[in-house]
C-alpha cells in the first residue's frame, strides 16, 4: 500500500502527464472494484446515467467534495439538475491518464487544460484526481481535488 500511496502523491503533484491507463496486476476483487468505480466515473458522471447509482453506490455514500452532498440520493438529486443522459459507450468522454487500484481504493488521474487567468490567450495543463473506496460491491466513499466554489456574483439589475 505504501508504494500505491507514493505513486498517487507523485501523480497528483504538478502537471504530470502519464501515459499508462492502468498499472500492475489486479486481483479478481480489485478488478471488480475498479469496474464498479468506472461505472460512477464514466457511465454515471460522463454519460449521465444516474439510475445506475442504485446499483453501485451505497445509500450512505460519503462525499468529500465540499460542493456535492453526501448520500446516494442527494448525489443523484444534485447531479440530476444538469445530467443529460446519452447512450453509454465503451470509450470514456474524458479518459483518465492513469487508473490505480489497490485493495478497496480506485484512483483516477485526469489531465485537463484551462485558460490562463493571467493571460486568457494562453492555456495551461492541470491535473484532477478522483479516488473511490469500494466495499461489499458498492462505492462507499469519494475524494477529489475540489475546493468550495465561491458564490456567484449578484446579477446586474439594470
Amino acid at each position: 500500500m505504501n508504494k500505491f500511496i507514493s505513486t498517487m502523491a507523485l501523480a497528483a503533484v504538478g502537471s504530470l502527464t502519464l501515459a499508462a491507463q492502468s498499472t500492475g496486476t489486479l486481483t479478481p476483487q480489485e478488478k471488480k472494484n475498479q469496474d464498479i468505480a468506472i461505472v460512477e466515473m464514466k457511465d454515471i458522471l460522463q454519460y449521465g446515467h444516474l439510475e445506475l447509482a442504485d446499483k453501485v453506490m451505497a445509500p450512505g455514500y460519503i462525499q468529500h467534495n465540499p460542493n456535492v452532498p453526501t448520500g446516494r440520493d442527494p448525489f443523484k438529486e444534485f447531479f440530476g439538475r444538469f445530467a443529460k443522459p446519452t447512450p453509454i459507450q465503451d470509450e470514456w468522454k474524458k479518459k483518465p491518464v492513469l487508473v490505480l487500484t489497490s485493495g478497496d481504493i480506485v484512483f483516477f488521474l485526469v489531465e485537463n487544460e484551462g485558460k490562463d487567468p493571467l493571460d486568457p490567450s494562453k492555456t495551461y495543463k492541470y491535473n484532477w484526481f478522483d479516488m473511490l473506496r469500494v466495499d461489499n460491491g458498492m462505492i462507499q466513499e469519494h475524494w477529489d481535488t475540489a475546493k468550495k466554489n465561491p458564490p456567484r456574483p449578484p446579477a446586474d439589475k439594470k
